[in-house]
């Protein structure tokens, strides 16, 4: 959650804001909620809630839908207030920062962070107002470059981009003063009694903050840290992936333009391995990093020379348990949408594999199938160019190697039970596809991070359990998200007591991380 991270960013204890309990109603009782973003994915209504500070999440086990008709270092890595007259969409070039130019450039940072111009809150207060307006007057020159560079329409880019950003910075505005807020502890023992003694904490700036985010959500997984950081008083560096060319050249544009952010507050360095390697070479006072398990080992590397702490944020392989006490048609639909509208499962929160128990494996395989169908038909396939209404919701892979790649792991090791037939790699489209899968099958050796969804049969619950225990948690491979969909309560705390988890979501999927 926002909160976690920025605290991060102090030098104070962190606080978790990761998960909510029981605020996400399916389109009634809403008003008990105080929503961060509302969002409809054209067949599928939610209201997403607030963060609290409880790990776990649960949803109603009930759905709604609306009217249908509604290897090298990092080289992966409605109405509003926009004024459309401002917003423009660059070319698809992306200058890269000459290597010579960073070492200055990083010297600048912290030259300019020693004055301490960062601290004072109205400071901290102003920039964060310039993220915002950043968003507002370029909504739909966002958008744009989302539908360019991911395939996806308009709707998405406002579900999963741009309407959360504005939350999240709303929700830091509000909080800003009490995080600086210096506070009372307990003095701790032994003290000489006879002399008043007063102990405080005080939340400071760690100084010159390394970022580097990645593509598969180019403008929340940019912003966000950067937020994060700059009501932290930090500095930043911030280094974008070069593969969503257009996003990465408008907010490099945007971000040193002077316009939104004192242009002493962030640094942008553009470019791949070459110019990621120089980055890392550098001593930071905080590195964060959300990405792969591969480039997030040579990242910590780097800064553990430095002693540098670090934020990781990493993906992997999230289970989904239905269990035989399950709502499988509810389940199969949340699933689905999950998995495909959630950026063609280019989401490091997106569900990667189901583990079904056999007595209700051929009963959630069928309602699989049919939400597949109503939700994504193939008719929708065609183009896939996002704005236009009649394509579908699944969105391009993000470069033609990352198609081949995914379509690579839907091999003779595994069973095709949906789909698979309409696959356009050289147009970066993967269509949706499940597959029955093993221990042994090259689908679940590694993060899918596409369209393909896994399904591996076991016999029950205990099973289930083990296969994760087994292949996953005992190798240190802990998933980022655990979903669980069950309506008993004691399945549910068997499973969250088992296997450890980043986050846990109880019949839902991805939308407590919004």
């Amino acid at each position: 959650g926002s909160c976690m991270q920025l605290h991060y960013f102090t030098v104070v204890p962190s606080m978790k804001f990761v998960a909510s309990s029981a605020s996400l109603l399916i389109s009634v009782g809403l008003s008990n909620l105080s929503p961060s973003l509302a969002f409809n994915c054209k067949r599928t209504a939610a209201i997403i809630g607030r963060f609290t500070s409880t790990k776990r999440y649960y949803a109603a086990t009930m759905m709604t839908r609306s009217d249908s008709s509604s290897t090298s270092l990092l080289s992966s890595s409605n109405n509003n207030d926009s004024n459309s007259n401002e917003e423009t969409v660059p070319s698809p070039s992306l200058t890269y920062t000459p290597i010579s130019s960073i070492s200055p450039l990083i010297t600048e940072a912290r030259t300019s962070y020693t004055t301490h111009f960062t601290h004072p809150y109205q400071f901290r207060l102003a920039q964060l107002d310039g993220i915002e307006r950043l968003i507002r007057d370029n909504y739909s020159a966002l958008s744009k470059t989302i539908n360019l560079d991911l395939g996806q329409g308009s709707m998405y880019a406002e579900a999963f981009e741009l309407t959360g950003m504005l939350g999240r910075i709303s929700y830091a505005k509000s909080n800003l003063r009490q995080w600086m807020a210096t506070q009372s502890v307990p003095t701790p023992f032994p003290v000489n009694l006879n002399m008043p003694v007063q102990s405080q904490l005080t939340p400071y700036p760690r100084g010159v903050a390394l970022i580097i985010s990645p593509w598969n959500l180019p403008i929340t997984l940019t912003l966000t840290p950067l937020l994060e950081a700059i009501a932290a008083g930090n500095v930043c560096v911030l280094k974008m992936s070069e593969k969503c060319v257009h996003t990465t050249s408008l907010l490099t544009e945007l971000l040193s333009s002077g316009k939104y952010l004192d242009q002493r507050v962030v640094k942008v360095v553009n470019g791949e391995a070459e110019e990621a390697t120089e980055l890392l070479r550098h001593r930071f006072d905080v590195v964060s990093y959300t990405g792969g398990e591969k480039v997030g080992r040579i990242v910590n590397e780097a800064a553990a020379k430095h002693l540098t702490p670090t934020l990781l944020e990493l993906g992997g392989k999230n289970p989904v348990f239905v269990t035989k006490n399950a709502d499988i048609a509810c389940a199969a639909m949340r699933i689905a949408w999950g998995k495909v509208t959630g950026n063609a499962g280019q989401l490091c929160i997106s569900p990667d594999y189901c583990l079904v128990e056999a007595s209700v494996k051929e009963e959630f395989v069928e309602a699989l199938c049919k939400a597949m169908d109503e939700f994504y038909p193939v008719s929708s396939y065609s183009g896939n160019n996002g704005d236009d209404g009649n394509r579908g919701d699944v969105g391009k892979m993000i470069s033609v190697e990352h198609a081949e790649r995914v379509v690579s792991m839907v091999d003779s090791t595994c069973n095709v039970i949906y789909g698979g037939k309409h696959h356009d790699t050289k147009e970066r489209f993967v269509a949706p596809t499940i597959v029955e899968a093993t221990a042994d099958s090259t689908v679940m050796k590694d993060e899918i991070f596409g369209p393909i969804l896994a399904i591996v049969t076991v016999p029950d619950l205990d099973s289930a359990i083990e296969y994760v225990q087994t292949n996953f948690s005992s190798k240190g491979k802990h998933p980022l998200n655990l979903y669980l969909f069950t309506k008993s309560k004691k399945e549910q705390q068997q499973i969250m007591n088992a296997i450890p988890s980043g986050t846990c979501a109880v019949n839902d999927v991805i939308k407590h991380s919004a």
